[in-house]
């Protein structure tokens, strides 16, 4: 099960997973199937090709996301993203805002975790 999640920003979202991928190609210059994929997604969506043709390369450092948590509802996160600029590694670190009822629902998620049967999983 999927928990849905909804960006408030999602034009800066777009943006930088195109960046994310232009890094890739520019890091994997011979990886044909990565190769392919830009092929495929410039032929098949339109969004895509647009944010492709910017040629632009940035960095997703932030992000603010709702998460829609089985057991508490929605959560407001700032997501903010940790990258190490030699490596493809990057942590999302997922926090709310201080005192405010999202902190206190992102803490109770955290005890009552996901209903019985269902997987912790986020559709990011």
């Amino acid at each position: 099960m999927l928990w849905p999640v909804t960006d408030t920003d999602p034009d800066t979202t777009d943006a930088s997973l195109v960046c994310d991928l232009r890094r890739a190609t520019g890091r994997f210059p011979r990886d044909s199937r990565l190769a392919a994929l830009v092929r495929d997604l410039n032929a098949g969506n339109e969004r895509f090709a647009e944010l492709w043709a910017t040629g632009k390369v940035t960095t997703n450092r932030e992000v603010r996301k709702t998460v829609d948590h089985p057991s508490v509802g929605p959560v407001t996160v700032d997501c903010d993203v940790l990258t190490d600029g030699d490596t493809d590694l990057k942590i999302v670190v997922m926090t709310a805002a201080p005192g405010s009822e999202d902190e206190t629902k992102l803490q109770l998620s955290t005890v009552v975790g996901p209903p019985a049967g269902t997987r912790n999983q986020l559709d990011l």
